[in-house]
């Protein structure tokens, strides 16, 4: 949030933490606004078979899987007096919380837009006592096996970053995985609960994002100086591989949001 020191106004530092979805997805192609459709590379076993031997090949039949473009908006208001510019205010706050709101909607469907989201994902069961690294083996090994060797992602919540990193789960250079996956640790993906840590393996994830629009209104009865700024965006990944382990962890005061 911007404050006021001495007359002159700071903003906040809006970029990406460097393992966020943001920060980590590909980008969306031209035209995402119009929506995505994202094929499975994965789900198909491939034939093999001896070079002087004929085989009849079964295509596998394409899955695609569609994702919708969504608004995220910030709005700011103080009185006129105030001297801050609610404009960049707004904007300011819009472009601190957009990684939150994208990765919320990743991982939740949170709009009920009906597009695939991790919620839609196959449970791999509970690993007890805090051990992440047997957690982290059979996610990727599961995701190995899903997608016939088609290249997953690895995501956790900001819970889950300590113990990744205490056990060497995660390269403090590039955010890879033991087995060189990319891993992907945002605010917004959800926590499960006090004693419980979500781990999500997935394909791979593209994200657009557009440049803000901002609009502002000033209301001269109280003088207050209002503005919202909006934005559109997108977030899709290859539901081939969509898989979720639990781990148990000491208790928590940090109330679940699942």
């Amino acid at each position: 949030m911007s404050l006021l020191m001495g007359g002159v106004e700071v903003e906040p530092d809006t970029r990406p933490g460097g393992l966020g979805i943001l920060d980590a997805a590909l980008p969306a192609p031209q035209g995402w606004m119009q929506g995505l459709s994202i094929p499975f590379y994965g789900c198909g076993e491939p034939v093999l078979q001896d070079r002087c031997a004929t085989s009849n090949d079964e295509p596998n039949r394409t899955g695609v899987a569609e994702f919708l473009p969504y608004g995220i908006s910030q709005g700011a208001t103080c009185s006129s007096l105030s001297r801050l510019d609610q404009k960049a205010h707004a904007e300011g706050r819009l472009d601190s919380t957009t990684e939150w709101a994208v990765a919320r909607q990743l991982a939740t469907d949170a709009l009920n837009l009906g597009t695939p989201s991790f919620a839609d994902g196959t449970s791999l069961g509970v690993i007890a006592d805090g051990d992440f690294t047997h957690a982290v083996g059979v996610l990727e090994q599961a995701a190995a096996n899903a997608g016939f060797g088609a290249q997953w992602w690895l995501h956790a919540p900001i819970l889950a970053a300590s113990y990744l990193a205490r056990y060497n789960l995660i390269d403090n250079d590039d955010g890879s995985s033991p087995s060189n996956a990319r891993w992907v640790i945002s605010p917004g993906y959800p926590v499960q609960g006090t004693t419980t840590v979500r781990l999500w393996a997935t394909g791979p994830v593209w994200v657009g994002v557009d440049e803000p629009f901002v609009i502002g209104d000033l209301d001269r009865t109280n003088n207050d100086d209002t503005a919202y700024a909006e934005r559109s965006a997108i977030a899709a990944f290859d539901p081939c591989v969509n898989l979720f382990i639990d781990v148990t962890v000491p208790v928590s005061p940090i109330v679940g949001s699942a």
